[in-house]
């Protein structure tokens, strides 16, 4: 029979096991390139993708990037992902957002964005393919001063060029003359740009979020006030497909659905063992 020391011991060797294999099943994907499972793009993203792709070239696309370092991992896919449908299209994205901390991931989205066309012999030239307008206070007050003046929300973009000439806000007064509107948050940001913004405003508004923050917008999309959703992960792999772009989004859902996948399999394959200890009289820890 076993001594209570040799049963703890198996026990702590089987921990060390199940903690290597959920860590082979969520590195893996990422070092091994072309991995993808199957899947289709849910009708959220499918609308969201459908509305940003039908704008002619030079439209003009605000999108407000509210979240931090600590939602990365879910809506830094979508960033990356949605800088990449516009300029493709040639659409101007008016970059924003309401969360200082965030700043430096914005900036960086931009300009890696921007170094890959650059790459390929699309130069995009900040202040007139696109804007990085930065951070301002109050946002509630801030949408409605957008309302009816952005270039006097915003005298200058997040490098202190003025903004009252700057050729990518051409044509843009106020929130009524943007062609659509992206809102990709980790808090309440959504319902505010609805609230204070499109609702009053009359532009359409799309959205993203993290998983946890998708349910309770889908009654939005139903309704008509989101024209687009993007929930957490899943949401930045359905837009990567349907760009024809996989890239981290896609390669983290291939590493969450082995993880799960596994964690599956050791519950089944414990529960097993349990009965089958039981039945045959063997102790099992």
């Amino acid at each position: 029979m076993a001594t209570h020391q040799d049963s703890l011991k198996r026990l702590t060797f089987t921990r060390q096991i199940v903690y290597v294999l959920v860590a082979t099943s969520i590195i893996l994907p990422f070092l091994i390139k072309g991995i993808s499972l199957p899947f289709e793009a849910e009708p959220g993203a499918e609308t969201f993708y459908k509305q940003l792709d039908r704008l002619p070239p030079g439209s003009h696309v605000l999108m407000s990037f509210d979240y931090d370092p600590p939602s990365k991992a879910e809506l830094y896919p979508m960033t990356v992902a949605l800088l990449r449908h516009c300029f493709e299209k040639d659409v101007i994205p008016i970059v924003m957002t309401n969360w200082p901390s965030g700043l430096g991931l914005f900036e960086k989205a931009c300009g890696d964005v921007a170094a890959e066309f650059a790459d390929k012999g699309d130069k995009k030239v900040s202040g007139t393919d696109y804007v990085f307008l930065g951070y301002r206070p109050s946002m509630s007050d801030l949408i409605l001063n957008m309302g009816v003046d952005i270039k006097g929300a915003f005298t200058t973009d997040y490098y202190k060029q003025p903004t009252a000439a700057m050729p990518a806000l051409e044509g843009v007064k106020s929130l009524r003359d943007i062609d659509l509107a992206v809102a990709l948050a980790a808090g309440n940001t959504v319902e505010l740009w609805m609230a204070y913004g499109s609702d009053r405003f009359g532009f359409p508004l799309a959205a993203g979020t993290t998983a946890i923050g998708a349910p309770k917008l889908y009654p939005f999309l139903n309704s008509g006030q989101l024209v687009g959703l993007l929930g957490g992960l899943r949401g930045a792999a359905d837009y990567e497909k349907l760009i024809e772009r996989p890239d981290i989004a896609t390669s983290g859902m291939v590493a969450l659905s082995g993880a799960h996948i596994l964690l599956i399999v050791l519950i089944l394959g414990a529960n097993i063992w349990y009965v089958v200890g039981r039945i045959t009289g063997r102790e099992g820890s």
